[in-house]
């Protein structure tokens, strides 16, 4: 199945419902559904000095979801020693998670709430 991403990007003053930046800065709401992917660690290494910038950007507060996803790390680092049967692969599998920004510009991470009875 295809994966699903639905993006809305709320400003102006009926923006305040989400918060009192976002009339300025605007909303961001993102809902990523059924998405997999696999990287390779030399790509998530040189991600950071591609999306680094001289300005410090502007907060912008956000409500990502990440529902039914599938993330695949591969080590592709030179091999220490060449007789090793290399490293294996790192699966991230997220059933469902909330990502918030707020105001302050801080990510915050939340899971569905679950109740546990011993």
């Amino acid at each position: 199945t295809q994966p699903e991403v639905c993006l809305r990007l709320e400003a102006g003053p009926h923006a305040a419902v989400h918060s009192p930046l976002a009339v300025q800065n605007g909303f961001l709401q993102m809902l990523v559904h059924g998405y997999t992917a696999e990287f390779f660690m030399s790509f998530l290494t040189n991600l950071g000095p591609f999306l680094e910038d001289e300005i410090i950007p502007e907060v912008i507060p956000m409500e990502i979801e990440v529902v039914d996803a599938k993330i695949t790390l591969k080590d592709d680092s030179p091999q220490i020693y060449p007789t090793s049967p290399g490293p294996v692969p790192i699966t991230l599998a997220v059933d469902h998670v909330l990502v918030k920004r707020r105001d302050d510009g801080v990510f915050y991470l939340t899971g569905q709430e679950m109740c546990f009875i011993l």
